[in-house]
Formats: C-alpha cells, structure tokens, sequence
C-alpha cells in the first residue's frame, strides 16, 4: 500500500520526489521546483504564501480600527510588547522620516508598492509631478481611487508584478498626460514596511532586482522599515521581558529562542542588500539608515532603512572619523558635529546606540544625533546589528560593516520554507484520503533538501 502512495504522491504537480523513511515511519517528500518557484511567476504554494499576506491586509484595511482619515489610515499598527496603537505622534514622526527618504533626491516620479492607505502618497503627492501606487489590498486601492488625488494613480497589483505590462503601461500613460512622453521609468520606486510581508530571500531579490532595472539613471530605490535579522535576538529577548516581567533568564533565553525560529516575517540583515546591489548589472549604490525616531520603541530600535542609488556619479573622496577621536563628553561631541560641514565630507563612525548599547559611556540615540547633524547629512548604521551608528552624507556610506557582505551566512530567516512544511503535508494527506480512501495516509515530511529553482 505505501508503494501505490509513493506512486500517487510522485504525480502530484506539486511533488518532485517520494520516499519512504522507514526509520521515521514516514513518507518523505520534495517539493517540485515550479511549485515553489519565484519566476516566471510566482508557483502556487508561493502564491498561496502571498495570498495569505494579502487576506491579513485587507481585513486590515476594512476594519479600519485605527483609521483618523484619509490621509492618516494607521489600521495595524499596533506596539508589539503591549498591543496597544502606537502613539499617533510617533506614527507621525516614522511617516514624515519616509517622506524625506523619498523625497531627498526631489523625484518627479514615484512609483510606490504596498502603497496601503496612502500614507506616504497624501504628503509627497504636492511635491512630485506624478505618482502610481500598488497594492495587494483592494479595500485600499477602491479607497485611494475614490479620494480622485490629482496627479495619483493607483493599481491593483503585487510585488513581484512591478515590471508588468500594466505597470509600465500605466508609468507611459501618466507621462503622457504630463507631456513628458519620454520620462516613462520612475526617478524613486518605494517599498515602505513591505518586505517583512516577503515570503524568502529569493522572492525579495526578485523584486529589488526589478526595481534596479526599472529606475531612471541617478534614481533611488528606497526599501524603507525593514526588520532586522541581525538584532533580532534581542527584540526577542525584549519582547518576552516586556510581556513576561521578571522572567528568570533560562526561560527567557528559551522563550526568545523559541520566538524568533517561529517568527512568521521575513527579518533581512542589513548586508543583504549590499549583496543584491552589488550582484546587479547596474552601478548600485547602497546606504543604510537608522531610525531617528525620539520615542524609544520597536520601530526605532529593531527596524531600519535601505536607499539604493542608480548610476548615479561616484560621491568623492570622504574622510572617517572616529566618534571616540572627538574631543569632550558626548553632548559636546553632538555640538561639534555641525562644525564638521564646514570641513571636507566626513563620516562619523563607531557611535554607540544608547537604545541597544546604554551601558557604554558615551552613547548617544539616534534621535540626538539626528537633531546635531548639519543639513545632507543623516544617520546610518555602522554596523549589521545597529549597536553602533555612523552620521555623515549619506553617499559615503559604502565600506561600512553594515553594508558589507563578506562572510555572511544568514542573510534572511524562511518564513516560506517554515509554511511549505506546514502546508504541503495537508495538502498531500487531503489528496491520498481522496485518492486511497479505504488506507490512513500516514506521516507526511518535507525533504531537508528542498528544490530551488
């Protein structure tokens, strides 16, 4: 009986391989490459990973629970340690900190994916000559398209549908009502507090490859609110602590451990977009920057933002600066950072994060280094974990840990891989009791070694 199972198993689309695994009394399968794949297009357990993120999203969006307007929809967003709204004026200060992301290399295209409730489109729209949103979410795309915003376009449409005909048709036809027939590539493509949504590394290099080929020449391509990989221990350590006070350290080691293998987003460790820029055909620049947010939360400490650049010209020459060479306390070394304009480009580096590293004396935040920096400069990570901060024009970030990808392992966690060995044994067990309905279909695994294709 196991035999016709194995046989049954091997013709099912979704399946490459069947074994049987008589130590584990087990029936081990391998995926099939197109089931899983991310291009051409996405395979259907990609697919049905993706829908699962949109069907979260727009029970979101249709509850609207924390919706104030049109222009300020925060459905969601809620503080991970107690569950409560983030504060309105935090949410605030994070979108106004997109916006200047955005709008630094003043783009008169912007094309945004994930463009949600139009956050960022209600306060950069004025200052572009024309913008086309995409999202997943339909209750969010009928909504911006009811608001009519002049000058706004809004699709239906995924991530990894960004270099789609009805993409690249709709970028013409707004170049066209702007009598700017030859500008039909975006000067900034965003993707604000998507890619935790993402299912693997693969589907995020697909995307951000796109998004390189599709930007105009000096472009930038900005990926904003990422979750960190390479701090991640410690949010878990600070969540279980903030919902279990007084947890003894054994358990909370446990318990954050715990978390973090079952964490169901995709956490991205600075240096994988160094890797993806510096792999892609074009000239990529990368920077990356911290979040100078004064309210001391999980979206300041843990989260972080990448701006790729496009054929844009070498900055120049730079000269490094250690935080620890500045003469005097902290406090004066943050007076003496507005000095520095007045000298040759300089980067700061080696500045401890008082949010992740209070214990060294002459820690700073990054909202106090945000408020000392003079004008073009900004406030970057030095390195993966964000433990240290580095400040200075931000073209001059390259050469920095956080953007280096020597020696780097683990670039994502798989939050794909974790629903592909949940899903794909329910679907196989299903199909067996259709198919042999007289037999229990035993234990069903997914192959350690899966396909990749």
């Amino acid at each position: 009986m196991i035999d016709d199972m194995l046989s049954d198993l091997k013709r099912h689309p979704w399946v490459a391989d069947a074994r049987w695994d008589a130590t584990r009394n087990t029936i081990v399968v391998r995926p099939n490459a197109a089931a899983i794949a991310v291009r051409p297009e996405p395979g259907p357990l990609l697919a049905e990973h993706l829908a699962h993120w949109q069907h979260v999203y727009e029970f979101v969006y249709t509850a609207g629970e924390l919706r104030h307007g049109d222009d300020l929809d925060l459905s969601g967003w809620r503080a991970s340690d107690t569950g409560a709204p983030f504060p309105r004026e935090h949410m605030i200060e994070w979108i106004d900190h997109a916006v200047d992301l955005v709008l630094r290399d003043k783009p008169g295209v912007v094309l945004e994916v994930g463009c949600g409730s139009g956050l960022l489109v209600h306060r950069i729209r004025h200052q572009v000559r024309s913008y086309l949103g995409l999202d997943v979410a339909e209750p969010a795309v009928d909504r911006l398209r009811a608001q009519r915003l002049p000058g706004v376009r809004v699709l239906r449409a995924s991530a990894h549908e960004l270099a789609s005909a009805p993409v690249t048709d709709s970028l013409r036809t707004m170049a066209d009502a702007t009598a700017s027939p030859h500008r039909v590539t975006p000067d900034c493509i965003v993707l604000n507090s998507v890619t935790q949504c993402f299912p693997n590394e693969r589907y995020l290099t697909a995307v951000l490859d796109d998004a390189l080929d599709l930007v105009s020449p000096g472009g930038t391509v900005v990926v904003g609110d990422n979750r960190n990989l390479a701090n991640a221990p410690d949010y878990a350590r600070w969540l279980e602590s903030a919902r279990h006070p007084g947890i003894p350290a054994e358990e909370l080691t446990t318990q954050a451990a715990s978390r973090l293998a079952a964490d169901e987003e995709l956490l991205c460790d600075p240096r994988v977009f160094a890797r993806i820029a510096r792999r892609h055909r074009r000239d990529v620049r990368v920077a990356c920057y911290a979040k100078p947010l004064g309210a001391d939360t999980e979206l300041t400490r843990y989260r972080y933002d990448v701006v790729f650049t496009v054929d844009s010209p070498p900055p120049g020459p730079c000269r490094i600066r250690a935080w620890a060479d500045l003469p005097g306390t902290s406090v004066e070394r943050l007076r003496t950072l507005a000095t520095e304009t007045a000298q040759s480009p300089t980067l700061i580096t080696g500045i401890p994060n008082a949010l992740l590293d209070g214990e060294a004396p002459d820690a700073v935040t990054p909202a106090q280094l945000a408020g000392a920096v003079p004008a073009g400069w900004a406030v970057l990570l030095d390195s993966a974990d964000a433990h240290r901060l580095a400040v200075g024009p931000p073209e001059h970030h390259t050469g920095l840990e956080a953007v280096s990808d020597t020696g780097l392992t683990d670039r994502c966690n798989d939050p794909f891989t974790r629903f592909l060995r949940r899903r794909l044994p329910e679907v196989l067990t299903d199909h067996l009791e259709q198919h042999i309905p007289a037999t229990p279909a035993p234990r069903i695994a997914v192959s350690e070694e899966l396909t990749a294709p």
